[in-house]
């Protein structure tokens, strides 16, 4: 049996299952309508995603749409589906997109209540919960049957390689670039072997190319809304993580790709030796942030980011950083090839005809390891470098660290480095990071 018959296996619904799927929905659409009919509110159920497009995986999320006619108010758009969803759903809870949503679970199956316009199509200045009908009825109408297996296992392969997720923690292929990337390449090994050829920039349509310039590298354009590039949540590293396991599973087809072993974290030894062959390696450990995580990530990825940038100005070079959010912190670790700086520094004066020569003279004579000296034409002296090591310009200088605006109240943060890294709670971000292999290498 080929791997990928194999896999389907593994992520297809058997009879069992798909029935008990249509019996939930069926049952969910019937249960909003009598509801609706209660609030005397005339809205449409609509089933939205994998489900309705057939493209599902087992224990698939259900998405329903609840279509309000255009002129309703947001607000009270988004009363009534607040209603219907604490009515109905188990442990319901708010949720936040362009509309606010109710997600809970319905006879086992978390579940979305969306609420959404009923607009006329799918392009112009309308949200993308709008949209996303108009991108359902496209793929249910162009996607033939036999090509759905086609879907689930390129869903299947970017989940276990990482790349798979359209959400800000994420920053991967949604499922309905899936759908088009199957539409456009015909099958799974059709998008495997055009993406081993791919090279940035790049732009995919369907129908027709789209007339609006985009600033993203990867572009496809959505055959619903051309003014829209459907990839435009992918990042680099998510699409070159995707590039390298197309063109490594050619080499070497195995079902790790699919379902990868979990990554183990690092016992003492090993985590001890890594820490001190990267002696430059410094934690940031941050307050939780009590919102969703397409708030979150964003904040937590420019903090790193910035974290990163200061480093690199101070001079410790450095080479990479990894991120990760739980509910009792937010962690960010960078590693430096520079661990610790040099004793002094040239701290570098005016030229030698400036106005401000004198005061840097008399700032500076007899204050520093050395006298100021010209040279080039321009005065400067060395003196004492007060921050050496990547943790003491993180403690003493956070507050000149540009962080996402949920971190502005840290002053001084928990900075770690050395044998602090050993701490049970770090290990799992440092196994990640110190790890170089790639989820299929495991």
């Amino acid at each position: 049996m080929k791997i990928t018959e194999r896999v389907l296996n593994r992520i297809v619904p058997d009879a069992e299952e798909q029935g008990r799927i249509e019996r939930a929905v069926a049952a969910l659409i019937a249960r909003v309508e009598e509801i609706a009919r209660q609030l005397q509110v005339g809205l449409k159920p609509l089933m939205v995603g994998s489900i309705a497009k057939g493209t599902h995986l087992k224990s698939p999320d259900i998405d329903l749409f609840l279509k309000f006619p255009v002129d309703f108010a947001k607000d009270e758009m988004g009363n009534i589906n607040r209603a219907i969803g604490r009515a109905i759903l188990d442990d319901p809870e708010e949720r936040y997109a362009e509309h606010p949503y109710i997600s809970g679970f319905w006879q086992g199956f978390r579940t979305d209540l969306v609420p959404c316009y009923e607009v006329l199509s799918g392009s112009g200045k309308i949200s993308a919960v709008d949209r996303t009908p108009f991108h359902t009825d496209f793929i249910v109408k162009q996607m033939r049957p036999e090509k759905r297996e086609e879907v689930r296992l390129l869903k299947q392969f970017m989940k276990g390689i990482g790349s798979y997720g359209a959400e800000a923690k994420v920053q991967g292929f949604s499922g309905y670039l899936c759908e088009l990337l199957i539409l456009k390449f015909g099958s799974f090994e059709g998008v495997m072997a055009s993406a081993r050829k791919w090279a940035l920039p790049m732009e995919l349509w369907i129908e027709k190319k789209g007339a609006k310039e985009f600033e993203e590298a990867f572009i496809f354009i959505d055959p619903v809304d051309p003014g829209r590039n459907v990839a435009s949540a992918v990042s680099s590293d998510k699409l070159n993580l995707f590039i390298d396991a197309c063109r490594a599973f050619k080499e070497r087809p195995s079902e790790k790709y699919f379902f990868p072993n979990e990554q183990e974290p690092w016992n003492d030894a090993k985590l001890a030796a890594a820490i001190q062959m990267h002696r430059g390696t410094v934690l940031v450990e941050l307050p939780p942030l009590r919102v969703v995580d397409d708030v979150l990530w964003p904040q937590l990825r420019k903090t790193g980011r910035s974290i990163f940038e200061t480093l690199e100005r101070e001079g410790f070079k450095p080479r990479k950083n990894t991120l990760q959010a739980n509910s009792d912190m937010n962690l960010i670790t960078v590693e430096c090839q520079t661990a610790e700086l040099s004793p002094t520094l040239i701290h570098l004066g005016p030229s030698e005809k400036s106005r401000e020569a004198q005061n840097f003279l008399r700032k500076w004579s007899g204050k520093g390891i050395s006298e100021p000296a010209l040279k080039q034409g321009r005065w400067q002296v060395e003196i004492e470098r007060e921050l050496r090591t990547p943790k003491d310009v993180l403690f003493k200088r956070f507050r000149y660290v540009g962080v996402g605006k949920g971190f502005r109240r840290v002053e001084s943060p928990v900075v770690a480095s050395g044998e602090a890294l050993m701490k049970p709670k770090y290990r799992k971000i440092l196994t990640s990071h110190f790890d170089e292999r790639k989820p299929w290498e495991r």
